[in-house]
């Protein structure tokens, strides 16, 4: 289809719709708009100086959007013009704008008609329209008769909307060319993908090296989980292949693209079976865990679990089974025990209250939730992982509509299904980001007491920025005149009542008396201070800007904020003196099993094998009381350098026989005078 055809296809579809007139504060940029560059801005003010001088002539297609404002789906460019002469003061917000008003489907279809015929639409945004067509009914051909493309064209384009977010996004800024995207594509693996790009170069960055570099390396067959779950025999029936030499019996994966695919298959038939079942909207079957974090926080919200009640016959299973745990326990302590046997037993009577619970909890997702929501199935080792209670955040505006089903929406969780296999890894990324915060809050704390070593490292910073300019080191201090403090909070709700915010919030409240009236008018009220002054008040706020939170633990040592140690070592800080972990700011938002771990990492053995016989609740509670009583704080948080500080033995021992805390308190807290020069 050629461009007039093109047009005539608009006009038609245009033609019994009515132009009115409404004001330009009405308007707003559609997120349907298929057009996501930024247009030319010596054309966008050329077209500004046209509607200045003549109008507008050409009415812009809208539609209503869920704030009531009216989403301008094709006439970006002069939403954007007229943006402008709002701006300069040459229009006024109440400067009458021609539209016609359409529905939602029809307003993406004209906006990338236009944008197609108007000049060629970058690939990105060729991309994101063709997959948001499709996903509406449109096949390929379809896509392509409409928009002037071939069906190939647009099956290459649809098949790269599946790629890594990230690459998607290199698009988008020219900073990878379609060819190359292509070859990467020939894995499925997003993970595969950026590896490859990143560390291609040169020569090794055109599609021919990319495609060769991204199918590279073959997969040992032997303990290969996807291949133990998928079957040898289905595997090599669907085409697979294996490649042996002198080394092994069961030979290297030669394609690792089908296995995953094979995979994926599989577990996306058990995810279709459970969504049937149990009435939930969707479902999907893919390799890796869903998380919380990274492209997968992007695309989805993970509910929080419910509390599942559990029926007479349950509860008193489930209490037997309780009793039955209390008495192995007992029978371990005896020195002639079969441990081994008395372990297995333990374990089988855990598995079960485990799964009482899990169906309680299963039962106890809310018909709406189904209904709105979806489940994911995919593999944690050689284990079938179900995440039940995922939205799709595209859906949320409009699940937001109907009423009641908004307040089933809680945050994302903070821990997982089970406990993770990895060590490296043991904690989710909204509980890696919250403790990174509080640590970060409490260097903060530290560092404004000490206004001379927020001066040195400010002053370090400056040097490295100044005299090295090929330096890859990034500043300590993160200085844009924006405090950190309120992102922390953000991150650690639980921070708040804290002593390291009760600290930041002293010192505020005591520097705020000092500023005169209107002070931020003018600083000749400055000059009547000392430098000491200066440099307190200077320390007190850079300090504010430390910001250690982030997602991820460190990759090699595993900590949350390990960008702060050198800061702690500049301090001679210690984490204890600030903070201590509690239920609501930790062991809540761990599993039981690294509940255990903490308490044995404390010294505390007898409370750690204790908490594995509580509920989860119970268990927290008592490791908050217990470790209360110690030094301990996670080993996540502790610098690479130090190790943990076990209690003091009587506390130990105190706390070990009496199955409890005692009344003995090991604890420390910097002074809590603040001392401002004055």
């Amino acid at each position: 289809m050629n461009h007039e055809e093109q047009i005539k296809v608009a006009e038609q579809a245009l033609a019994n719709v009515p132009v009115e007139m409404v004001p330009f504060s009405q308007l707003a940029l559609s997120p349907l708009n298929v057009r996501k560059a930024e247009p030319d801005p010596v054309k966008l003010q050329e077209l500004a100086d046209t509607i200045k001088a003549v109008g507008v002539l050409h009415n812009l297609i809208v539609h209503r959007l869920p704030d009531g404002h009216l989403g301008a789906a094709a006439g970006g460019r002069r939403f954007r013009a007229l943006n402008i002469l709002l701006s300069a003061g040459a229009i006024t917000a109440e400067y009458a704008v021609p539209v016609k008003v359409v529905d939602d489907d029809m307003a993406e279809e004209i906006s990338a008609i236009e944008n197609f015929e108007v000049e060629g639409m970058h690939p990105a945004d060729q991309i994101m329209s063709f997959s948001r067509i499709s996903a509406k009914g449109k096949t390929a051909s379809e896509i392509g008769a409409a928009m002037g493309y071939s069906t190939t064209h647009v099956q290459k384009f649809l098949r790269l909307a599946g790629m890594a977010p990230s690459l998607l996004a290199e698009l988008a800024e020219d900073k990878i060319n379609v060819d190359q995207l292509q070859a990467l594509s020939a894995s499925e693996d997003h993970e595969r993908q950026l590896n490859t790009w990143q560390n291609a170069y040169g020569i090794y960055k055109t599609p021919k090296e990319l495609r060769n570099e991204v199918l590279r390396g073959e997969v040992a067959a032997a303990g290969n989980r996807l291949l133990e779950f998928v079957g040898r025999d289905a595997y090599e029936k669907a085409g697979g292949g294996f490649r042996f030499d002198l080394f092994t019996d069961e030979g290297f994966i030669s394609d690792t693209v089908l296995l995953q695919t094979l995979t994926r298959q599989k577990l996306t038939e058990i995810a279709d079976g459970i969504a049937q079942a149990e009435g939930w909207k969707w479902s999907e079957g893919r390799t890796d865990g869903i998380s919380n974090y990274g492209d997968d926080a992007q695309k989805y919200l993970l509910l929080n679990l419910p509390h599942g009640e559990l029926t007479p016959d349950e509860s008193a299973r489930f209490d037997a089974l309780d009793k039955q745990l209390e008495v192995l326990s007992e029978q371990d302590d005896s020195d002639d025990a079969d441990h081994d046997a008395l372990e297995q037993a333990a374990d089988a009577c855990q598995a079960e209250m485990s799964a009482i619970e899990k169906t309680a909890e299963n039962r106890a997702w809310t018909d709406d939730v189904r209904a709105n929501g979806g489940v994911v199935v995919s593999l944690k080792g050689n284990v079938i992982s179900v995440r039940r209670g995922v939205m799709l955040r595209s859906d949320i505006p409009e699940i937001e509509k109907k009423a009641g089903v908004n307040n089933t929406i809680a945050s994302i969780r903070t821990e997982g299904d089970a406990p993770e296999v990895s060590q490296a890894k043991p904690l989710s990324a909204v509980l890696a980001k919250s403790l990174s915060s509080e640590r970060t809050l409490a260097v903060q704390a530290a560092l404004s007491a000490q206004p001379q070593m927020a001066l040195v490292i400010f002053v370090h910073d400056c040097l490295k920025s100044t005299f090295d300019h090929g330096s890859h080191a990034l500043s300590t201090l993160k200085v844009t005149l924006n405090a950190k403090t309120g992102l922390m909070l953000d991150n650690a709700p639980t921070s708040a009542d804290g002593l390291a915010m009760q600290h930041l919030t002293a010192m505020h409240d005591a520097w705020q008396k000092l500023l005169p009236e209107d002070w931020h008018k003018s600083w000749d009220w400055l000059l009547t201070w000392d430098t000491q002054q200066l440099i307190a008040i200077m320390g007190y706020c850079l300090a504010k800007t430390l910001d250690g939170a982030s997602e991820r633990l460190s990759d090699k040592d595993g900590k949350a904020g390990k960008d702060l140690e050198p800061v702690e070592a500049l301090l001679n800080f210690t984490l204890r003196d600030w903070w201590q972990p509690t239920k609501a700011n930790f062991f809540g938002r761990i599993s039981k099993e690294l509940i255990s771990d903490s308490l044995s990492q404390a010294g505390l053995g007898g409370a750690s094998r204790d908490v594995l016989k509580m509920k989860k609740g119970d268990a927290a509670e008592r490791a908050e009381e217990d470790i209360s009583q110690t030094r301990w704080v996670p080993e996540c948080l502790l610098p690479v350098t130090d190790t943990p500080v076990l209690p003091e033995s009587d506390a130990v021992m105190a706390a070990d026989s009496n199955g409890s805390a005692t009344d003995t308190q090991v604890t420390e807290t910097p002074s809590e005078s603040t001392h401002i020069a004055a």
